[in-house]
């Protein structure tokens, strides 16, 4: 026995329109993708409020140089220090943070692109050209140099202080962030 679907007048429009809509439903406008990045820039902003990493460990303590630094109130290139609960590690000048949580941040990047009905969603930001590879040292730890307090230039090892990526609960607010928008999609369908 054979069963044909049989439509009413108009009908054939509006599975057409929702079959059309369905198929896309994974490929976010920017709009919409915009919303999901800002859920992930929040959370990578808790990571340096926190102080912690995206696994929730804490971050290392600050070096001795950098302590000597803050108790004098100025580095060794004469920028002053703020100092005091308010201003935690790496966030100084605030311009580390704002360069991946701010997306009109001058050295933000924000690339969103489709490819085979996904939506993908690249966040980031470049080094400031005065200070080369200071995102990988500060993130991942390394090797910084600065001047000691006798004016020369001296070596000093940076722990790792992982603020990039998403921690569990950020996982969990994007997945919610993203499960209310394909809903939304779903209900204008």
């Amino acid at each position: 026995m054979e069963y044909t679907l049989s439509f009413a007048p108009g009908d054939q429009e509006r599975w057409n329109r929702m079959w059309s809509g369905l198929s896309n439903l994974a490929e976010l406008s920017n709009r919409e993708a915009g919303i999901v990045a800002d859920v992930a820039r929040r959370n990578m902003a808790s990571h340096f409020e926190r102080e912690r990493s995206p696994a929730g460990h804490p971050w290392e303590p600050l070096a001795p140089m950098t302590r000597a630094e803050r108790k004098r109130g100025i580095d060794w290139r004469g920028i002053p220090f703020r100092t005091g609960e308010a201003h935690p590690i790496l966030v100084r000048t605030k311009d580390l943070k704002l360069s991946f949580t701010d997306a009109r941040h001058p050295r933000n990047i924000t690339d969103l692109s489709v490819s085979g009905g996904m939506t993908f969603i690249s966040l980031g930001a470049e080094d400031d050209p005065d200070t080369p590879d200071r995102i990988a040292t500060l993130h991942a730890g390394g090797t910084a140099y600065g001047m000691a307090i006798g004016a020369r230039l001296t070596a000093h090892e940076v722990p790792a202080r992982p603020w990039i990526g998403l921690s569990d609960g950020g996982m969990t607010q994007l997945d919610e962030q993203t499960t209310r928008i394909l809903q939304q999609r779903l209900e204008r369908i």
